[in-house]
């Protein structure tokens, strides 16, 4: 897997480059969160291997990751 734990990736999307930090790689699923701690995933079905779903990824530019630290609010935790 070319993807670890805690390093950014970012993507083009048509507004322009979206940059998240990966929380969880394992062979079949990665997990990540964005600027706005919205947590998702991308998982390898019986319709497309992981590879196929993450080939327009690549590693974040160090400009990236400054604007994404930046930007970056944790989600409050629920105590209750």
């Amino acid at each position: 897997m070319p993807y670890a734990e805690g390093q950014y990736v970012s993507w083009e999307t048509r507004d322009g480059v979206q940059t998240v930090q990966l929380t969880v790689v394992t062979a079949h699923r990665i997990a990540y969160r964005c600027a706005d701690d919205y947590v998702d995933a991308v998982e390898a079905t019986v319709f497309g291997s992981l590879a196929e779903k993450i080939t327009d990824w690549r590693p974040a530019t160090a400009q990236e990751i400054t604007a994404f630290r930046a930007r970056f609010r944790p989600a409050p935790e629920n105590w209750n």
